[in-house]
């Protein structure tokens, strides 16, 4: 029995679509092209359960058709600290900062300086991060600042 495939999707502005699925299949998608917009849109729409799969594909669909840049990568794949800033949203001195720290695991490319962290390793710290500043936006409207 193999172990399931986490697959995380990362929205972002307009440019090239890549899709990155199991077995290292990847695909390059222009979503300036009318042709891959309107399939975008033929495929959103013949998507109308509310299972958490077809609303995040229907999403991602809806955002390729309107054309944004999406990224679908599994979470075993591994990323520069310059596209895990993108995904965190901060600077890469920043994600540089939380590998030193120990917050966010990497390894080094063999033979060099370059680092290479897991999807799910900045997922996790983006949900921590959501958690926290969550958690403080309560707590500031509890005691009513």
């Amino acid at each position: 029995m193999s172990r399931p495939q986490h697959v995380v999707v990362v929205i972002a502005d307009t440019g090239i679509v890549e899709i990155m699925a199991a077995h290292a299949l990847s695909t390059t998608l222009d979503p300036t092209d009318p042709v891959v917009r309107s399939g975008a849109q033929h495929l959103a729409e013949q998507l109308v359960g509310d299972t958490p799969v077809e609303a995040t594909v229907r999403a991602m669909l809806n955002d390729v058709a309107r054309g944004a840049r999406v990224v679908v990568l599994r979470a075993e794949d591994e990323v520069s600290p310059s596209r895990a800033a993108e995904v965190l949203g901060v600077t890469r001195q920043f994600v540089d900062r939380l590998c030193e720290d120990g917050v966010l695991p990497f390894r080094r490319l063999p033979g060099s300086r370059h680092r290479r962290i897991r999807v799910q390793d900045v997922i996790d710290v983006a949900a921590e991060r959501e958690q926290r500043r969550s958690g403080a936006e309560a707590i500031r409207s509890v005691i009513g600042e």
